[in-house]
């Protein structure tokens, strides 16, 4: 078992579940800071002169609440509402695929990097500037998160604007782009510095979990379906099915709650059957040995291999 999915095993429990609502719900409050509360707004800007020399460090959390586009005319105040239900729908589906652990960790990984990038930026360079307050920080979160699904689902078409069909890969590829243009087009030190972060974060993650493999977004919409029919009672539960080699590897695990204990345990984060009923657990048919793992953790974990002799 590597190192991160002992992590994941350790304090995955305490990740914060349903995590792009509550990103969703923090960008709206910014709107609502940003055009209605206009003079409170800037004391949530990430601001790396007023937290090295007044000691405002509520900065380096605040900023999460800072708008990640501008209403500068109507065409904005359509879309601005269409990108945030994208980039809400771009966060479920990453947290489908990772599980809620990894994308915390991708989420508040790259909080910590952009905190430490542009502190240290200002203690070096001592320089200041006060655009800071336009600075769109958090769109670079959203813009390296779409990276990470359009990476994962490269294959994957999607609508363009809702009108032109387009795989993720190259979406991708026009993400890529337009932060390089806005990395050419401002000068600005600190807007150079939160991209390069945002890249550097994106990197370190997919060295990470290069190696998983996620399913397609039709096969998140099949399953969400088939646990909705089971709940309602429309599809029958199935007894365990043994493989063709009677080894038990590929069954199918319906759970059966039981009061002297738990039936199953997921291999990665230890769950059971009893910490959360909805949870469906299989057995991999690529892993040595019968390792069960959870719904969330069959399709991202790294396949156990035999030991030599």
């Amino acid at each position: 078992m590597s190192f991160y999915d002992k992590m994941e095993r350790k304090i995955g429990k305490y990740a914060i579940p349903h995590l792009p609502l509550i990103m969703t719900g923090l960008f709206i409050a910014g709107y609502i800071f940003r055009y209605f509360f206009e003079s409170f707004y800037p004391y949530l800007v990430l601001d790396p002169y007023y937290i090295v020399e007044s000691h405002q460090y509520w900065r380096l959390i605040s900023w999460v609440f800072t708008v990640p586009f501008e209403l500068s005319d109507t065409l904005s105040m359509l879309l601005v509402p269409i990108c945030l239900y994208f980039y809400y729908y771009v966060g479920t589906s990453l947290e489908r695929v990772w599980g809620k652990f990894a994308l915390n960790l991708y989420v508040f990984g790259e909080i910590i990097l952009m905190d430490l990038a542009v502190v240290i930026t200002y203690l070096i360079t001592k320089e200041f500037n006060w655009a800071l307050i336009y600075l769109p920080t958090t769109r670079y979160v959203l813009l390296s998160m779409f990276l990470a699904m359009a990476v994962i689902f490269k294959d994957e078409v999607v609508l363009f604007a809702f009108v032109v069909p387009m795989k993720m890969k190259w979406l991708a590829v026009v993400d890529a782009a337009f932060m390089l243009y806005e990395f050419i087009k401002y000068p600005f030190l600190y807007w150079r510095v939160i991209i390069i972060t945002c890249v550097v974060t994106f990197c370190l993650f997919w060295l990470l979990n290069r190696k998983r493999t996620g399913r397609s977004i039709q096969q998140i919409r099949r399953s969400r379906r088939f646990k909705k029919a089971i709940r309602s009672g429309r599809v029958a539960e199935r007894e365990p099915s043994e493989s063709s080699s009677g080894s038990g590897r590929g069954k199918v695990i319906t759970m059966r709650p039981s009061s002297k204990g738990p039936i199953h345990q997921c291999t990665i984060c230890g769950r059971t059957e009893q910490d959360n009923p909805d949870l469906e657990f299989r057995y991999c048919s690529k892993c040595a040995g019968n390792h069960e793992y959870c719904s969330d953790h069959i399709f991202t974990h790294v396949h156990i291999e035999e030991s030599g002799e």
